[in-house]
Order: C-alpha cells, then sequence, then structure tokens
C-alpha cells in the first residue's frame, strides 16, 4: 500500500515538472507562428500603403487637373462672354448712330418740307393780296354778262383720266388741268393781270386763274366761252 502511494506521488510529480516545459513549448510555438505570420504580413501592408498612397496622389493629381480644366474654360467663357458683350454693344452703338442719322436726315426733311409749304402758303397769301378784280361792268358778280361772253376757241378736251370739275375759289387742280396748252392770253379777253406765278386757264366754258407752284384756284369767271 504504501508502494503504491509513493508511485502515485512520484507521477504526479513527473506531471507536475513535465506541464511547465510542455507549457513553454507550445507558448515558444506559438509566439513563433505569430511572428512568422507578422513577417508574411508585413510586405502585404507595405505594398497595400504604398497602394493606397499612389491611389491618394493619383485622385489629388486628377483633382488638380479638373480644377485646372474647370479653370481654363471658365477662363475661355468669360472672354467669349466679354467679347460677345463688346461686340453686342458695338453693334447697339452702331445702330443707335444710324438711327440717329436717319432721325436727324428726316427732321431735316421735315423742316425744308415745312419751310417750302410756309414759302408756298406765304406767296399765295401774298399773291392773293396783290389780286383784285377789275370793277368790270362785263360781269356780274361771278357770271359773265350774256352780251360779253366769248365764242370758244377749240372744242375743250379734258386731261386723260379726268372729268368736268365745277372749280371753286381755294379748291386745288391737278397739274394736268393748268398745263400749257390750257393756258388764256388774258389781254385777249381783256382780264385782270394775274399775279406772279399765277395764270388764266381755260377749264370747259369757265376761266380759272391758278397758282402753278399748288395748283390753288384764285379766281373763277363762270361762262365766259359758250
Amino acid at each position: 500500500m504504501k508502494r503504491v502511494l509513493m508511485v502515485s506521488m512520484a507521477a504526479l510529480l513527473a506531471g507536475a515538472m513535465v506541464t511547465p516545459v510542455a507549457a513553454q513549448d507550445v507558448r515558444a510555438r506559438v509566439v513563433a507562428g505569430e511572428s512568422a505570420r507578422d513577417s508574411n504580413k508585413g510586405p502585404v501592408r507595405e505594398d497595400r500603403r504604398e497602394q493606397r498612397r499612389d491611389d491618394r496622389n493619383g485622385h489629388r493629381e486628377d483633382r488638380r487637373e479638373d480644377r485646372r480644366d474647370w479653370r481654363a474654360d471658365n477662363r475661355d467663357n468669360r472672354r467669349d462672354w466679354q467679347a460677345d458683350r463688346r461686340d453686342n454693344r458695338r453693334d447697339w452703338q452702331a445702330d443707335r448712330r444710324d438711327n440717329r442719322r436717319d432721325w436727324q436726315a428726316d427732321r431735316r426733311d421735315y423742316r425744308h418740307d415745312r419751310r417750302d409749304d410756309r414759302r408756298d402758303w406765304r406767296e399765295d397769301r401774298r399773291d392773293n393780296r396783290r389780286y383784285v378784280r377789275h370793277d368790270d361792268r362785263r360781269w356780274r358778280g361771278y357770271q359773265w354778262r350774256p352780251e360779253y361772253r366769248y365764242r370758244a376757241p377749240a372744242r375743250y378736251v379734258y386731261p386723260a383720266g379726268y372729268r368736268q370739275v365745277r372749280w371753286s375759289v381755294g379748291h386745288r387742280m391737278p397739274p394736268a388741268y393748268y398745263g400749257r396748252p390750257y393756258y388764256v392770253d388774258y389781254g385777249s379777253y381783256r382780264l385782270p393781270p394775274p399775279p406772279y406765278g399765277h395764270r388764266w386757264v381755260r377749264s370747259d366754258r369757265d376761266v380759272v386763274l391758278v397758282a402753278l407752284a399748288t395748283g390753288l384756284v384764285l379766281d373763277v369767271l363762270y361762262d365766259l366761252y359758250y
């Protein structure tokens, strides 16, 4: 019995002495494995870091290039916009100058026309004031006395495209009515001398005193011819 106890005690002591050594061996193997794994992972991590740096640097370069391109495009767009604005301003200024010249020319023409109309009106008014019908017993008012009427020298022909008109003082005759073929020799009929710029013209059986410049009728002697 004592021998058995001694044998078991010896076995226990031997196991206690063996266990720390085995544990140390296991621990050493684990450390060696981890170091081996770390040694194997070291180059991979470095490669990944290098790749990440390269990717980051490439991304930065791309962003710089994109920013440079955007700035260049923005400068080009601004130059184009400024050029278009200058062209539009030049066109607007040219159009404004042309419109101003046209307006000034129209204004000058209007002034000249107005002066001419005023001169004609003054001439007509001056001639109207100068002209005075003689107090002649051959006509009574605007009616020519029958005993002093004259036979028409020729058949009257109206101007082409016109018809018979009963003219009155203040009317305006078209130029076709008082052309040279319709002039009347006022001396032959002892008519009042026409003012300057006026003529006695025949209109069928009547004689009309008309302004040659404007066609304004100054006087009418009805039924001079029969």
